[in-house]
Parts: C-alpha cells; sequence; structure tokens
C-alpha cells in the first residue's frame, strides 16, 4: 500500500471489524492522491477468506482471482475510453450483478472508480440499492469531485476523504519511483501536481513536465508564432491545461501571495492582472472545450496566443 494511505487502511479495516463499514464508502480527494489503489484495497480485503490483521491474505483463492482480474463477485464500472459520462445501462447492469448470489464467500463488490461521471440517470439508478444495498453487497464510489455527485448519493454514503500527502513522505516515495529524475524536477513535479505523488509520477514519466516547461518558455520568450503554435496544437488538451496552470502561478506571483518559483526560470510579469485573469479563465474554458472534443483547437489556441502576446506588448 502506498505509505500515505496507510492510515486510511487501518481506520476503514478497524471499522470493518467492528462492523461500522458503511455499505457504500465514498471515497474522495485530488487526482493522483491514491483514490484506486485504496478502493481496489478495499475490495480485496472484502472478499478476502482470511484476512489477517485488518490485510488481505494475498493468498487464497478469492486474492488470486482477484490478481488475475477474473474474480466472479467483483463488479468494476469503467468509464469508456470514448465516453464522457456513465450511463444508465451500466449502472442497471452493475445492479443486476449485485442481486446474484456470490460465487466465492458470501460477499458481492460494486467498485465506480470514476462515481461523478454518472449522468443524472445512472446516480438516479444507483439510489435504491444505496437505500437497500442486498444482503452482503457493498458499493465503493471513487471521486475526484464529489459534488458533482446528487446530494441525494452523497448523503447515503460513508464519506472518506483523502488528502495530500505529507511532504516528506511525498518526496521519499517519489524519489524511489523516480531515481532518475533529477531532485530539482521532483520537486518541480510535486508542486505542479499539488502534493499528489501519483500525478507528479506520471508528470515526470510521461515527458509532460518536460512539454509544461516548454509552453513557459513560448510564454516568457519571443518566438515565432507559427512554431509555438505548431507545437501547441499537437497536444491542444494538455496546452489549455498548462496554460492555466502557469497563469494560476504567475496571477500569485503578482498579487504578491508568492509561492513556488520554475527552477532557473523568469515567470513572465509585464502583463496586466484583470488580463491575466481573463486569459486564465478562457484557457480554463479551453482545456473543457479540448476534452469534450470541440474541434478546430488550432483557432481557439491560435487567437488566445495572439492576445497573450498583445497584453504583454501593452505594457512594455
Amino acid at each position: 500500500m502506498l505509505p500515505w494511505l496507510e492510515g486510511a487502511c487501518r481506520g476503514l479495516a478497524k471499522r470493518m471489524a467492528g462492523g461500522r463499514l458503511g455499505h457504500a464508502p465514498l471515497i474522495h480527494g485530488p487526482r493522483g492522491i491514491g483514490k484506486r489503489a485504496l478502493g481496489d484495497w478495499l475490495a480485496r480485503l472484502l472478499l478476502c477468506s482470511q484476512p489477517d490483521d485488518g490485510q488481505p491474505c494475498g493468498d487464497c483463492q478469492s486474492c488470486r482471482r482477484i490478481d488475475s482480474d477474473t474474480h466472479p463477485d467483483l463488479f468494476v464500472v469503467e468509464l469508456a475510453e470514448d465516453k464522457q459520462s456513465i450511463g444508465v445501462d451500466q449502472v442497471r447492469r452493475l445492479i443486476e450483478q449485485l442481486q446474484l448470489t456470490a460465487s466465492l464467500g458470501a460477499s458481492r463488490i460494486g467498485l465506480i472508480p470514476h462515481a461523478d461521471a454518472m449522468n443524472r440517470n445512472a446516480a438516479n439508478a444507483l439510489l435504491k440499492t444505496l437505500e437497500e444495498p442486498p444482503s452482503g453487497a457493498w458499493l465503493i464510489l471513487l471521486s475526484e469531485t464529489p459534488a458533482r455527485l446528487p446530494a441525494t448519493v452523497r448523503s447515503r454514503c460513508q464519506q472518506w476523504p483523502l488528502r495530500v500527502a505529507e511532504p516528506h513522505l511525498a518526496a521519499r516515495w517519489l524519489e524511489q519511483q523516480c531515481s532518475s529524475a533529477e531532485a530539482g524536477t521532483r520537486e518541480a513535479a510535486l508542486e505542479l501536481s499539488g502534493g499528489a505523488p501519483l500525478a507528479a509520477r506520471e508528470m515526470i514519466a510521461s515527458d509532460d513536465l518536460a512539454f509544461g516547461f516548454e509552453l513557459l518558455d513560448d510564454l516568457s520568450q519571443s518566438r515565432p508564432h507559427a512554431q509555438v503554435l505548431e507545437r501547441w496544437q499537437s497536444h491542444p488538451a494538455a496546452t489549455w491545461r498548462w496554460l492555466a496552470r502557469w497563469l494560476s502561478i504567475i496571477m500569485a506571483q503578482l498579487s504578491g501571495a508568492g509561492g513556488w518559483q520554475p527552477p532557473d526560470r523568469a515567470l513572465p510579469r509585464h502583463i496586466d492582472r484583470r488580463r491575466l485573469a481573463e486569459l486564465w479563465q478562457r484557457a480554463l474554458e479551453g482545456h473543457r472545450e479540448a476534452e469534450r472534443g470541440v474541434v478546430r483547437q488550432d483557432l481557439l489556441l491560435g487567437q488566445w496566443l495572439l492576445e497573450w502576446q498583445a497584453a504583454q506588448s501593452a505594457r512594455k
């Protein structure tokens, strides 16, 4: 288990041993904090036939079937790659599966890793099962933004909020995971991921951090418009995300709030703060549109870049 989640594991195991674990725990927290790891661990513990001191044994038939992704009583509702939401048919299928007699042991588990992606009809379909779960059935919901879930769903779940890891635990774990990366790179990844170690590891491993620093140089330096735009439109969603992230850091610096400063780089400062806020809002909107697959990102990014360059020129 991830070291910063050990306390949550102990708490869940203690509730389970005392018969006080709700039938529908809702585990929520920032992206990259390990919600899926904790949800998988809890499902394993609930299905394990011989748990040992609050931990799944790892050796019983149930644990081995989970390891091979063939457990007949574990039902996972995933968000399809080509879909923006979890539909009602997926939830109805889950409800039907939870009504079946368990094949191993006495428990059946429904795991929804992206519960806040359920559309309204899907969430409503889940309500009756949340209110009156079948005997031996558990629902484990994971959410990055639980406020997107209807209040009727949240109120029927047992809340398990997760917070970012303590800095020393996160730094030590990331050093072990990304030992070939420089210390400054790991520090930057943790800062830019909001202290979420899994997100920081992904940022380094996928070269997303390198892309982000290249984009910051685009904002700071006078580079040919066509060259910059060609790079941006090759990864529009990532570009919008990094634009919003860098502008939020720049706004914090200009407002006197201080905060983290990128190593070996100077942040752009010659821009009106109100215009900066407008461009930041546009970047957030652009990211949402890119995630939804809105076409002609080249036009949207090109217009944003022109406005950024004009805003900087006006302050020089």
